[in-house]
């Protein structure tokens, strides 16, 4: 998640600001009791109650954005549904960053991330990110082959440019999916992740640390449970050192992302918190297990997103 270019930054720092400008408001308390939230089921090998396993079709959550606490945009994470990407069922997830019009005024900002979720394996199969910040525009566009264990990488925006190849780790997630990567991953206080993520050309290993539980509050959500994270990234040895983020992340199987914030030394600090949500109703117990009878009626056609489609168009192939 700390990982990026310039337009990732502006995505944290979109993504990690509280529309309201009265900031965080997290109270740590170590009790926190879980079990309403959860399967009476435990996790076969580790123990530890499951959350939930499948992507919810059709959820949508809106982050009100600020920096130093002055109000600049929102950022809209969506979940599209599933989709046909390189032949394979995919689900398509995207995040907008939007300034709002004060912003608009100085610095423009319309950026859009893509990611095509395999539904097999959880694994990227395609990424995509449009940056139109101010004068400056870009379009990258990475392909990913898990099972070869290479990555094309493209810039549609630079006609003159080849594409470059590069390899990749074994079940590498990217910069967008490894949000929901770890929305599905068994959670506990002290727990850490460590996974591997492909970005700006670079393969990173990614430390995540679940370092407190408590209660979140916010005006969509009221007093809400919630697990503090904290990520941290190095490549090749080297860590990175560009600021310091912090992610809230619901207890519930939903793992909802609630607020994140972001402190650099350069930006200054910037915070994003859930202003609006819209939850498709959760499976029962054991069905999102089960595989679905219907065929994807939405099939992805090359460019049709960055024409202003947020849905594919149906029945055509790639």
């Amino acid at each position: 998640m700390m990982i990026l270019s310039r337009s990732y930054l502006i995505l944290l720092a979109s993504l990690m600001l509280t529309g309201c400008a009265g900031g965080i408001h997290f109270t740590a308390d170590e009790t926190t009791p879980e079990e309403p939230f959860y399967y009476e089921n435990l996790d076969e090998d580790t123990g530890e109650k499951r959350p939930i396993t499948n992507l919810l079709a059709g959820e949508k959550l809106t982050y009100d954005v600020s920096w130093i606490g002055i109000d600049v945009g929102q950022i809209i994470m969506e979940n599209h549904g599933l989709e046909v990407i390189n032949g394979e069922e995919a689900y398509h997830l995207t995040v907008i960053t939007i300034s709002n019009d004060f912003l608009s005024n100085f610095f423009k900002i319309e950026d859009t991330i893509h990611t095509w979720i395999s539904r097999e394996n959880g694994n990227p199969i395609r990424f995509e990110k449009v940056i139109k910040e101010g004068h400056y525009e870009r379009h990258d566009v990475i392909e990913y082959d898990q099972e070869n264990q290479t990555a094309i990488y493209s810039r549609k925006d630079k006609k003159d440019r080849e594409d470059r190849s590069m390899d990749i780790p074994p079940d590498v997630q990217d910069a967008l999916s490894l949000i929901f990567w770890l929305r599905r991953q068994p959670m506990g206080l002290g727990k850490r992740f460590k996974v591997d993520v492909n970005a700006g050309e670079k393969n990173w290993e990614v430390d995540v640390e679940i370092i407190g539980k408590g209660l979140f509050k916010t005006e969509t959500m009221g007093e809400t449970k919630a697990y503090t994270m904290k990520p941290s990234a190095s490549h090749e040895g080297k860590m990175l050192n560009k600021g310091n983020l912090l992610a809230w992340i619901t207890v519930d199987r939903r793992r909802i992302p609630i607020a994140f914030e972001v402190d650099t030394p350069l930006f200054g600090s910037a915070t994003a918190v859930l202003s609006a949500a819209v939850l498709p109703p959760m499976p029962e117990e054991g069905e999102e297990e089960k595989e679905s009878e219907e065929t994807p009626e939405r099939i992805y056609q090359s460019g049709d997103w960055i024409k202003g489609l947020t849905q594919a168009v149906e029945g055509r192939q790639r």
